[in-house]
């Protein structure tokens, strides 16, 4: 997160957006704005897709 500017008190709205989505990798965007809908911080992220059965354990390649 890169912080722009500091909030003391004030409502925060985010804005998410997928940038570029691949097969299993993802690339995504955060937008944090003010009341004033000012910038105050910006995130990016890459984020990866786990595909299989939720119940099971997940096994590492070693």
């Amino acid at each position: 997160m890169n912080f722009l500017k500091p909030v003391f008190k004030s409502k925060l709205r985010a804005e998410g957006k997928i940038i570029k989505k691949g097969g299993t990798i993802g690339l995504l965007e955060c937008h944090i704005y003010d009341e004033k809908e000012s910038l105050v911080a910006h995130s990016t992220s890459t984020c990866m897709v786990l595909k299989g059965n939720s119940n099971q354990k997940r096994e590492r390649n070693r």
